[in-house]
């Protein structure tokens, strides 16, 4: 019997809710572009490809942060499963317990009862627990997960200490997060410095235009300010991304 085909983590599909958010956030800075760039509405034709950029870095952002809800949700359910199991359930069994002590926590619309309801349906229908764990580390594109997932299977044939292997896991998903939250804490300032940075461009050219207008004036309306606009605004969009994805190495 085929495993049901639930959410691909690798894939972000927006709302409603999403797709709002993104036409308020695109068209605040359209306006602000709009008028410090070109002074003429007409530039929004233009800002049309960066749509898409923003979208793409929007779809990014709202999947990076679905899976990070998702590993400490996992991490969660790993302790809630170890409970069960040093109470002497069985490992097919802690999954029921696991999303009765979960509800708890979370509220009902977290990712990770879906994937629970998911576990507890298949193994109704005598799906074994490897495959449907197999799965769900595969679809979500978490390293803990997906070796959880191994070790388990791992487990199963060779008739290893669960109790053991699971206690193991739960610790070092616990020890990456706490590392993990320190090198954030670290990189705060340096964040906060490129979103500065970013911003800076926008205000000088703001600055020269209540202060100095004329001096702009040459790059409005002609074809050859159209151009070099288009070009800083080019620049200041890569330099966004490329500083991006210095800080996302640093994580």
């Amino acid at each position: 019997m085929q495993v049901e085909t639930r959410i691909d983590y690798d894939k972000y599909i927006f709302t409603i809710k999403d797709w709002v958010e993104f036409v308020v956030r695109f068209s605040i800075k359209a306006v602000i572009i709009c008028y410090l760039f070109y002074d003429s509405g007409k530039g929004i034709l233009l800002l049309l490809p960066f749509a898409w950029f923003d979208y793409q870095r929007q779809n990014e952002e709202k999947k990076e942060k679905r899976k990070q809800e998702l590993t400490k949700q996992f991490k969660e359910m790993m302790e809630s499963l170890l409970t069960s199991l040093n109470a002497g359930y069985s490992l097919e069994h802690s999954f029921t317990d696991a999303k009765r002590d979960l509800s708890l926590l979370f509220e009902p619309k977290a990712v990770i009862f879906e994937e629970l309801n998911g576990i507890i349906e298949g193994l109704r229908v005598n799906i074994p627990l490897e495959k449907l764990l197999k799965d769900f580390g595969h679809r979500s594109g978490v390293e803990d997960i997906n070796n959880f997932a191994n070790v388990v299977m791992a487990a199963k044939k060779s008739g290893g200490n669960l109790i053991r292997i699971i206690e193991k896991t739960v610790h070092s998903i616990s020890d990456k997060m706490a590392v993990e939250e320190e090198i954030k804490t670290m990189i705060a300032a340096k964040r906060l410095e490129e979103r500065v940075m970013m911003v800076m461009p926008y205000g000088i050219i703001f600055y020269l235009r209540v202060t100095n207008g004329e001096f702009l004036e040459v790059l409005y309306h002609n074809v050859l300010g159209v151009l070099l606009m288009t070009f800083f605004l080019a620049v200041i969009y890569v330099a966004d991304l490329w500083a991006r994805k210095i800080m996302e190495i640093c994580v």
